[in-house]
C-alpha cells in the first residue's frame, strides 16, 4: 500500500516478470503486466469462469435426469414436461431459472425439481455476480517489480555546504508529497494513534506541562517489500512541553526575542517575528539511545517562534498562549506570550519478524531469523528510517510543518484555532506516509539528482543491484495472480472433460434422449411405423408392445 499523489513513469517499473507480491495476508505468486492487459484478461477469465459454471450446471443436471429417467425405466415420457425444457436450455442458466419458476402445471413438491430449482438458482446468482468476484482474483493490486535503472537514493554521509544544500532541495519534494496526502486523506487518522494532551503539572507562572504520545506501524506489504509481508515496523513516541530550554527575553530592538539553550546543540537559540509572520518550529535530532533494544530509541525536540504574533482570538495552548493587547490599527487584540516551551521528545523504532525484534541499522538474519533483505533494500530503509521521520519532516518542510501557519494572514493567525497536539498530529500523518512511501519515493527523485549527491544504491560493480526486492504502485500496472491464472482455465478444462465423458461414455448418456433433435426423430420414426403397417395387430408375432418401445427408445436416441 503507498499514498501518493504522484504517478510513476512507466520506466521506473519492470513488467511481464514473476515475482513475489506481499498483501496483508500472503505473499502472492504474481506477474505484472500492463493495466489494458490486466482489464482484457478479466474479461475473458470471466467468460472462462461462465462456461464453466454451465458445464457444472450440466453435469448436476444431467444426474438429476438420469436418476428420475432410471425412476421410469428410462421413459422419458413420464418425466415432467419441465425437465426436457431445462434440459434443452442448460446453456442458459438464468432462462433456465426463470423457466422453471414461470413454469405451469408443475408439482413443486416433487424432491427432484426442489433442488434442481437451489442448485439452479446458485448457479444463475454464481454466473451474474461473476463479474464482481473473478476481479479481486485475478487482479490482486496494481504493482510492480521496481527497475533498479530507476532508483536513486541520496547520500547521507557528511558533506560540503553546497552539496548539503542540494540534499535538502531534492528531500523537500518527497515530504510535501506526504503532507498533500495527510491532509486530503481523511482514512489516513485511522492508521495513526495520537492520544489527547495528558496535564503532567504546571510550572510556577500557573503554565500547563503536557504529554502527547503518538504510534504508528507499518507492516512489509505496506512498504512494498517482496515476500516479507509480515515484517512490521513499530513507531513509538512521546513528547513533553519543556520550559527549562528558556533563559531570557530581549526586548532592547523593540521587537520581543526569546533565547533558549536546547541541549541538543550548541550555543544560544533566538525566536521572534524576525523568523517570519506566520508561526514556525526548529527542529532537532539529539542522541540514539536505549529503548526496547540497544540503540533503537531516538531524541529529538522542536522549538516554536509564535512570540509576537497577534491573534483576534485568545490562545490557552502552551505553545500559543496569549495575553490581550491594545491595538487600534487591526483589531486583533491578543498577542502571544513569550517564553513558549520546547517540546522534548523520544521514538522508539523497533522492527519485528515471526517473533523476533531487531532495529533499523540492523535488518539482517542475525537479529530477526528468516529475514533475508538485500544489502541495497537494508541501506535504502537505514537511510530513510534511520532517524525519526517525524522529525525529519519538520525539518523539510520548515514554514509549513505546523498546523498554526495555515491559519496566518500577514502577522496575524488563529491562536485560539492552534494547539501543539494540532501540530502534532499534522507531523505524524505526515511521517507515517513518508514511512509507508519511502521505497516508491526513490524513483521520484529528478533525473539529474546524481550529478549533485551521490546515489548510494550503486553497488560495488557500479551499478543498482537486480535484487532490491520492493515495488512501486501504477495505476497503469495490474498485478495479476500467477496461482488464479493456471487454476480458472484448468477448472474449465477439468468440468467439461467431466461433462463429455458422463454425457458419451458413461450410462448417463441416456439424458440424450431429450435433447429436442431426438425427441423429433422419435416422433418422425413413430409416425412412419403407423403409416406403413395400419393394419398390422398389436399381437402379431414380432410386434412390440408400448413398454418395449420406450424401452428401445433411449438406445435409438442416443445413436442418432
Amino acid at each position: 500500500m503507498v499514498v501518493s499523489t504522484t504517478k510513476q513513469l512507466s520506466n521506473t517499473y519492470n513488467l511481464w516478470q514473476r515475482f513475489s507480491f506481499s498483501t496483508d495476508t500472503r505473499s502472492w505468486d504474481a506477474v505484472a503486466v500492463p493495466s489494458w492487459v490486466g482489464d482484457k484478461l478479466n474479461s475473458a477469465y470471466t467468460f472462462i469462469i461462465s462456461l464453466a459454471l454451465v458445464q457444472f450446471w450440466t453435469i448436476v443436471l444431467s444426474l438429476i435426469l438420469f436418476i428420475a429417467l432410471k425412476k421410469y425405466k428410462n421413459d422419458a415420457s413420464q418425466l415432467d414436461p419441465l425437465a426436457v425444457t431445462l434440459w434443452n436450455k442448460r446453456g442458459d442458466l438464468v432462462n433456465s431459472v426463470t423457466e422453471m419458476l414461470g413454469f405451469g402445471g408443475t408439482d413443486w413438491t416433487r424432491p427432484w425439481l426442489l433442488i434442481t430449482i437451489f442448485i439452479a438458482v446458485a448457479a444463475g446468482v454464481a454466473k451474474t455476480a461473476i463479474t464482481i468476484v473473478v476481479a479481486p482474483l485475478i487482479i490482486i493490486d496494481h504493482a510492480a517489480p521496481v527497475n533498479p535503472e530507476a532508483v536513486y537514493t541520496p547520500d547521507p554521509t557528511p558533506m560540503d555546504n553546497q552539496t548539503r544544500a542540494a540534499r535538502f532541495a531534492l528531500e523537500v519534494p518527497r515530504f510535501f508529497r506526504a503532507l498533500g496526502s495527510a491532509v486530503v486523506d481523511n482514512e489516513l487518522r485511522q492508521r495513526v494513534r495520537i492520544s489527547r494532551p495528558q496535564r503532567l503539572g504546571q510550572t510556577e507562572n500557573g503554565e500547563d506541562i503536557i504529554r502527547i504520545d503518538y504510534s504508528y506501524g507499518a507492516t512489509g506489504a505496506d512498504l512494498g517489500i517482496q515476500k516479507y509481508f509480515d515484517l512490521i515496523f513499530n513507531v513509538t513516541g512521546s513528547c513533553v512541553t519543556d520550559y527549562g530550554w528558556f533563559i531570557d527575553t530581549n526586548n532592547s530592538t523593540g521587537v520581543l526575542i526569546d533565547e533558549y539553550l536546547p541541549p541538543f546543540v550548541d550555543g544560544i537559540q533566538y525566536t521572534s517575528v524576525f523568523d517570519g509572520t506566520e508561526p514556525s518550529a526548529t527542529f532537532y535530532y539529539g542522541a540514539q539511545t536505549r529503548g526496547t533494544l540497544d540503540e533503537s530509541n531516538t531524541t529529538w525536540g522542536a522549538l516554536v517562534s509564535s512570540v509576537g504574533r497577534t491573534s483576534f482570538s485568545a490562545g490557552a495552548d502552551p505553545w500559543y498562549l496569549t495575553a490581550p493587547i491594545s491595538s487600534e490599527d487591526t483589531g486583533a487584540g491578543n498577542t502571544v506570550l513569550s517564553g513558549r516551551p520546547g517540546i522534548s521528545c523520544w521514538q522508539d523504532d523497533v522492527w519485528s519478524y515471526h517473533g523476533h525484534n531487531g532495529t533499523t541499522a540492523a535488518l539482517t538474519s542475525n537479529q530477526l531469523p528468516g529475514l533475508n533483505l538485500s544489502d541495497s533494500l537494508q541501506g535504502t530503509l537505514a537511510q530513510y528510517l534511520g532517524s525519526p521521520v517525524i522529525q525529519q519532516a519538520g525539518f523539510q518542510l520548515q514554514k509549513a510543518a505546523l498546523m498554526s501557519a495555515t491559519t496566518s494572514l500577514d502577522q496575524i493567525f488563529d491562536a485560539g484555532a492552534s494547539s501543539l497536539y494540532n501540530d502534532l498530529e499534522r507531523l505524524v500523518l505526515t511521517a507515517y506516509v513518508a514511512t509507508i512511501n519511502c521505497l516508491t519515493d526513490t524513483t521520484l527523485y529528478p533525473v539529474t539528482a546524481v550529478g549533485s549527491v551521490p546515489n548510494i544504491a550503486i553497488g560495488d560493480r557500479g551499478v543498482v543491484p537486480d535484487d532490491l526486492g520492493y515495488v512501486v504502485w501504477s495505476p497503469d500496472v495490474a498485478t495479476l495472480s500467477t496461482l488464479v491464472i493456471i487454476v480458472i482455465p484448468t477448472i474449465l478444462v477439468g468440468v467439461w472433460l467431466v461433462a463429455v465423458v458422463l454425457i458419451y461414455w458413461t450410462p448417463i448418456k441416456i439424458v440424450a434422449i431429450l435433447d429436442s433433435s431426438s425427441l423429433q426423430d422419435q416422433k418422425q420414426g413413430s409416425s412412419q411405423e403407423s403409416h406403413s403397417s395400419p393394419t398390422v395387430p398389436g399381437d402379431i408375432e414380432g410386434a412390440k408392445p408400448p413398454e418395449k418401445q420406450s424401452e428401445s427408445a433411449p438406445v435409438s436416441g442416443t445413436t442418432t
